[in-house]
């Protein structure tokens, strides 16, 4: 019998949009509490579950890692405040974007000049040398 103000993973998945095994990984993981079962053995979670979940993909657009997250949902669920640990990692993460951009904006320069020195005219005529292609076979 199924228990008021419980929803199976079908609607806990539609609800907030994601597969029902990525509610099965979460839980393997750690990141979802084991739910209470039904008579006929169906997963039976609390409305709870949905607002963790939703918590769980904000953490993860934010760039967060399922680990990461695990560890804020862990302080919490121990009643500890996560802010400060949310705060650490948000700074981590920004260095790294950073870092990240940085490397890019390195790379994007190494090509803008290479492309610019590749002949723009007959490029479909071309008859590359070199085991590949030239181009980018003779780039330092």
């Amino acid at each position: 019998m199924t228990r008021v103000n419980t929803l199976k993973v079908g609607q806990v998945a539609a609800e907030v949009g994601v597969g029902v095994q990525t509610l099965h990984y979460y839980e393997r993981l750690g990141l979802l509490p084991k739910p209470n079962r039904s008579e006929a053995n169906y997963r039976l979670y609390s409305p709870d579950a949905v607002r963790r979940v939703r918590f769980i993909k904000k953490a993860q657009a934010l760039g967060l890692t399922l680990e990461e997250t695990k560890q804020i949902l862990d302080l919490k669920d121990h009643g500890r405040e996560p802010c400060r640990k949310v705060a650490e990692l948000g700074e981590k993460h920004l260095q790294e974007i950073d870092a990240r951009l940085t490397q890019l904006r390195a790379y994007r320069r190494a090509l803008a000049q290479a492309v610019s020195g590749w002949p723009k005219k007959n490029l479909s005529e071309r008859h590359c040398a070199g085991e590949f292609c030239d181009l980018i076979e003779r780039l330092p």
